[in-house]
């Protein structure tokens, strides 16, 4: 009964959304809220444990064995809130307009350039292992560029997710670790497993990022065999599109400081010294008064950038009600359970390509702990049973990371559907559209290497 509630709570909130019935925010709370109300009568539980639920989603967990606290989305939320502050501020003061400059003369309207340009920028920056970053730093970077050249946001959201998706999956990365720990494998083992799976997925991001780029040509009649012609006046009025922009906001005698503090504190996020949301809190306290001094001017670009801050915050806590309910009422551990027993176990070897392929859309809608511990932990010791090892078997678990990125369980990613501007399940769709291949990639190249046996 559960697995059934967990599925229908996935298929409503899809439909509710890409249908426009509820918002994101409406949608996340809303609907596990309901179905979690369900799983109470079916359980036996109370409505007060509905509660509890949905707070350790969103606050914290204490495990009452072993007192292990794990968190909720509150740590994501904070670090998405002040870093979207402290962005729009540095957008305001002109930071990024030196580099969205740059890209304009060298693009000279081509669009093929930028999207190149764009998913080179998120392949370095998502070294770090962080999701939230790196969409934060490439949507600063590039949004404003994509809006002057008039190129399609949906494209900006699958261009800088598509490595995320690809490169959270090194050795710091939160699902290689949670693979490795669940099937007690040696994480170097894996990654090296998983290399060239990597390298060759990436070359297709940028085989993507190409296509894209020639679409996009054809679509705005931009002939680069005439991008010569572009006369400086024209070159001007699109610079002017950066140069005019909120002057009043802009703070060029201020932007040695501003590029200073930005590189500080992104240096300690990488280092992890501290946590995002405390560096991104003092940062942007730090730059709105120096930018700005009066305190009337202040509290006016806190009003003004709220708006910015609070919807993708509200967004990840909602996130935290999915996943709590999700998790709390058994619906998430039911599912694996029954996701595990599809598989027939008479497949024998050929268990694992087919299990990984199986596994994809229950590492898209399941929280990424409850897969790995779940279904993959489970499904390791079954396959160990036709002499599947289990390095083998995490590196099939691995393969749904192709559509990872897509995940309604992703905090980080309705700041960036809602930074662009486009609807989640229609990012949904055009991520699958473009990015299906990298599937077939992984499983080609690990049954190729020898990682994944047939």
């Amino acid at each position: 009964m559960l697995t059934i509630l967990a599925l229908l709570m996935i298929i409503v909130f899809i439909v509710l959304l890409s249908k426009n019935k509820l918002t994101v925010f409406g949608a996340l709370t809303i609907v596990p809220f309901v179905f979690g109300a369900i799983a109470t009568f079916v359980t036996g539980a109370s409505i007060f444990d509905l509660f509890e639920w949905i707070k350790e989603g969103i606050l914290f967990k204490v495990d009452e064995e072993t007192g292990e606290v794990s968190m909720g989305v509150i740590s994501p939320a904070i670090v998405i809130l002040f870093a979207v502050l402290y962005f729009g501020v540095m957008l305001n003061v002109g930071l990024f307009d030196p580099l969205c400059k740059f890209f304009i003369r060298k693009a000279k309207g081509d669009p093929l350039k930028v999207t190149i340009a764009t998913v080179l920028t998120a392949t370095v920056v998502t070294m770090n292992g962080d999701t939230t970053t790196t969409i934060i730093i490439c949507v600063a970077a590039f949004l404003q560029l994509y809006k002057q050249m008039n190129i399609k946001l949906m494209y900006l959201a699958v261009i800088i997710v598509t490595p995320i998706g690809i490169f959270n999956q090194l050795p710091w990365g939160g699902p290689t670790i949670a693979a490795a720990t669940a099937m007690n494998v040696n994480i170097s083992e894996l990654f090296a497993k998983l290399l060239p799976g990597m390298l060759l997925a990436e070359v297709f991001a940028i085989l993507m990022a190409y296509y894209i780029g020639k679409k996009e040509r054809k679509r705005l009649n931009f002939d680069p065999k005439t991008a010569k012609e572009i006369s400086p006046e024209q070159m001007e009025i699109m610079l002017d599109a950066i140069r005019l922009k909120d002057p009043e906001l802009k703070r060029p005698k201020l932007y040695a400081f501003n590029l200073l503090l930005t590189l500080v504190i992104l240096a300690l996020l990488l280092m992890d010294l501290a946590h995002g949301g405390v560096l991104f809190g003092i940062g942007a306290a730090i730059a709105l008064t120096v930018n700005y001094k009066s305190a009337n001017l202040i509290n006016a670009r806190l009003d003004a950038l709220a708006a910015d801050s609070l919807a993708p915050a509200l967004a990840t806590l909602a996130a935290g009600v999915f996943s709590g309910v999700l998790t709390g009422s058994g619906m998430s551990a039911a599912l694996a359970t029954s996701i595990t027993g599809i598989i027939p176990e008479a497949l024998g070897s050929n268990m694992a390509p087919i299990y990984a392929l199986m596994a994809a859309p229950a590492i898209t809608f399941l929280p990424q702990d409850a897969f790995y511990f779940g279904i993959a932990g489970v499904m390791a010791d079954v396959m160990g049973q036709y002499g599947i090892t289990s390095s083998e078997a995490a590196v099939a678990s691995m393969v749904g990371q192709a559509f990872r990125l897509i995940s309604p369980v992703i905090p980080a990613l309705y700041m960036l559907v809602a930074s662009t501007e486009v609807n989640f399940i229609d990012f949904q769709k055009t991520y699958i559209f473009y990015a299906w291949p990298i599937i077939f990639i992984y499983l080609g190249v690990y049954i190729l290497t020898g990682s994944l046996p047939l």
